[in-house]
């Protein structure tokens, strides 16, 4: 696989014009609305779920949850799409601001997470001047860009650390339909592209690769939103990226978005646009977590850290269907709901 860094030339799958994050979320929400997706769960929903979903703590509109990253002690830190904030959530519901990134008009502040006490970011403001990667220090200070991305041709979404090194993060390139690989003192370079990762180009705005994780055997998940389907990347141990494998594709994942996996490989996805929580088993069978109300267009999926909170899914209510159709009765908010499995959590690379 030919790596590209961010002076090189890019291929011509990532060469369209950037598209509004807003514009598409808005579509994907009114769809899901007129029920132009698939809304009909796959497999079994337990009729308990419902009740055990509790909600966390609310935010106030325009302070969207798109994307979580949970520190070790438990503090849940979301980024707030429409806004820029990056506000953090004790284990008690209080709220903090940490710091605010410049979306611009159109833009959206996309993943978020932790490394080596920082938080990075991803943001999809399609401006020359903020458009790329953020680091924002969790004690203190000042966020910077740490590296920007070709705002035309590339729109960062989801993010996590990179599993075979402490001091790089894997970046999903929703409309490149690529992986970046970004070290954490700025140098960026192509880590995977393949056709699997690409959005729908005859899609209303086209969104392929999204949400990222690390599974139990070392390799690396992606989901595609507008494919509805779940890719694993083989990591070598070098860390260079291999062949790119579709897992599953169904209708009822069209519109997947964050995903996070325990520690028995069951894949966990927010299904925006149907309004759910899908598990992917480790024998890949599909099933519903829980749907519906007081779920509203969740954007991620995220295990506790602590011992108390490790079995318990915390879940993104992004709400942004409602708050662009009515922004006063938005209702975003942090839920979680206790699914009686430990969340896979990484151990440290070594290098």
């Amino acid at each position: 696989m030919t790596r590209n860094s961010t002076n090189g030339s890019r291929s011509e799958r990532s060469t369209q014009a950037l598209p509004s994050r807003r514009s598409f979320l808005g579509s994907v929400a009114a769809v899901g609305a007129l029920a132009g997706v698939p809304t009909g769960v796959v497999g079994r929903q337990d009729e308990a779920a419902v009740k055990n979903l509790e909600i966390v703590t609310e935010f106030e509109p325009p302070a969207l949850p798109e994307n979580l990253a949970i520190a070790d002690q438990g503090t849940v830190y979301g980024s707030m799409g429409p806004s820029g904030q990056i506000l953090a959530v004790d284990p008690q519901g209080s709220q903090s601001t940490v710091a605010t990134i410049h979306t611009g008009d159109q833009g959206l502040l996309l993943g978020i997470t932790i490394l080596g006490g920082a938080i990075y970011a991803a943001n999809g403001s399609g401006q020359q001047e903020t458009h790329g990667i953020w680091r924002v220090e969790l004690d203190g200070g000042e966020p910077e860009r740490i590296t920007p991305l070709p705002p035309q041709e590339s729109m960062p979404n989801g993010i996590i650390p990179d599993p075979t090194t402490s001091d790089a993060l894997l970046v999903s390139d929703h409309l490149a339909g690529a992986i970046w690989r970004v070290t954490t003192d700025g140098q960026a370079e192509v880590w995977v592209e393949d056709p699997l990762l690409d959005p729908n180009a005859e899609a209303q705005t086209p969104v392929g690769a999204d949400g990222l994780a690390v599974h139990p055997d070392g390799d690396v998940y992606v989901d595609n939103l507008n494919a509805g389907s779940v890719m694993r990347v083989p990591v070598a141990d070098d860390g260079s990226a291999g062949q790119v494998e579709q897992v599953v594709q169904d209708q009822g994942l069209v519109g997947v978005d964050g995903m996070t996996i325990d520690q028995d490989g069951g894949i966990y996805l927010a299904v925006n646009a149907q309004n759910k929580i899908s598990l992917v088993t480790s024998d890949e069978e599909i099933e519903t977590v829980v749907s519906g109300s007081p779920l509203d267009f969740p954007a991620d999926v995220h295990f506790g850290t602590t011992e108390e909170t490790a079995t318990r899914l915390y879940i993104a209510n992004f709400a942004y269907g409602t708050f662009l159709q009515e922004p006063g009765a938005a209702e975003p908010s942090l839920a979680r709901i206790d699914v009686g499995t430990r969340g896979y959590v990484p151990q440290p690379a070594d290098d």
